[in-house]
């Protein structure tokens, strides 16, 4: 018999992460040296890139471990990221 406030969970609600996450490419400045125009006067040009972020448990339960190496494949309006596959070196000992 069911609890008293108890609400079955339906089946879409136990995905561990979702499969589409929407994301916005913003602008990072990047690197630069600042160029002296005389004394005290420094101008600093600034680049903007596109910057996409992803960060989250999601990632690790997408099977991404901290400090992986991760593939990145880009093509035309899309990037594919995979987990980098480990070469397993057998050694003298096995």
């Amino acid at each position: 018999m069911a609890e008293y406030h108890h609400t079955p969970e339906l089946a879409s609600a136990k995905v561990k992460y979702p499969i589409y996450r929407q994301l916005t490419v913003q602008e990072t400045v990047c690197g630069t040296t600042g160029k002296s125009r005389g004394i005290g006067i420094n101008y600093v040009p600034v680049n903007l890139e596109p910057c996409i972020v992803l960060r989250g448990k999601w990632l690790r339960k997408a099977g991404f471990a901290t400090g992986e190496k991760v593939t990145v494949a880009v093509n035309q309006g899309e990037i594919n990221l995979t987990p980098k596959e480990v070469c397993l070196i057998p050694t003298a000992e096995d």
